[in-house]
C-alpha cells in the first residue's frame, strides 16, 4: 500500500512540473477549430478581455470544468458570457493527499457526454472557450473527446494533440475515461 501512495506522490510532483504559456493573461490558450478554444483558468480581467476581443462581438459561452475552490469565472459573468459549470474529476489544486487520490477518480460520464453534446450542437457565430485550471488534463480530455466523437480524428491523433498541450497521461482516472471514449468506425474518420 506505500508504494502505491508514493508512486501517487511521485506522478503529482511531475503533473506539478508541466509548463503554463500565457497569451495576454490567457494560461494554455490554443484555437481547437473556428470559434472554439481551450485554456486554463483565467485570473485577471485582462485576460478575460482579450477573450473578448477573440470573440470579436459574438455571443460568448464558456464551460468551466473546474470546481468552485480552483478558480472563480465572475468577472466573465459580469461581462455577460455565459458560463457553464461542468465540474469534472479529478478536482486539483487542495491539499497534495487529495490531489494524489484524485489521480484515480473518472470524470461522471453523464457530465462528459453533456458537454460533448454542447459542443457538438454548437450554433454558427457563437464563441466557445472551454478550461479548467490549468487547461492541459480535463480540457485535453473533453477536448480530445470532441476531436474523436465530433471531428471524427483518430484516436492516436487526438491523443497526440492532448499530450502536446500537457496532458498527464499519470492521471488513471481521466485515462481510463479516455479509454472509454468510442473510437470512430474507419469510414467515418476525417483526420
Amino acid at each position: 500500500m506505500l508504494d502505491k501512495k508514493v508512486s501517487a506522490l511521485l506522478c503529482m510532483l511531475i503533473v506539478a512540473c508541466s509548463p503554463m504559456v500565457y497569451t495576454h493573461g490567457v494560461p494554455n490558450l490554443v484555437q481547437v477549430d473556428t470559434n472554439l478554444w481551450r485554456s486554463g483558468q483565467i485570473t485577471t480581467q485582462a485576460g478575460w478581455d482579450y477573450i473578448a476581443t477573440l470573440a470579436h462581438g459574438q455571443p460568448v459561452h464558456v464551460i468551466k470544468l473546474n470546481f468552485p475552490n480552483e478558480g472563480s469565472d465572475e468577472p466573465a459573468v459580469k461581462m455577460g458570457f455565459n458560463v457553464i459549470e461542468v465540474p469534472l474529476q479529478p478536482e486539483g489544486d487542495t491539499d497534495v493527499l487529495d490531489d494524489v487520490s484524485g489521480l484515480f477518480e473518472k470524470p461522471d460520464a453523464s457530465l462528459v457526454a453533456g458537454v460533448e453534446w454542447l459542443l457538438s450542437h454548437r450554433a454558427p457565430g457563437e464563441f466557445w472557450l472551454v478550461h479548467c485550471t490549468h487547461g492541459q488534463d480535463r480540457t485535453g480530455f473533453i477536448i480530445g473527446a470532441y476531436r474523436v466523437l465530433t471531428d471524427r480524428w483518430p484516436k492516436r491523433q487526438a491523443y497526440a494533440e492532448m499530450l502536446a498541450h500537457h496532458f498527464h497521461r499519470e492521471i488513471v482516472g481521466l485515462v481510463e475515461a479516455w479509454i472509454a471514449v468510442p473510437a470512430p468506425s474507419a469510414g467515418d474518420l476525417h483526420p
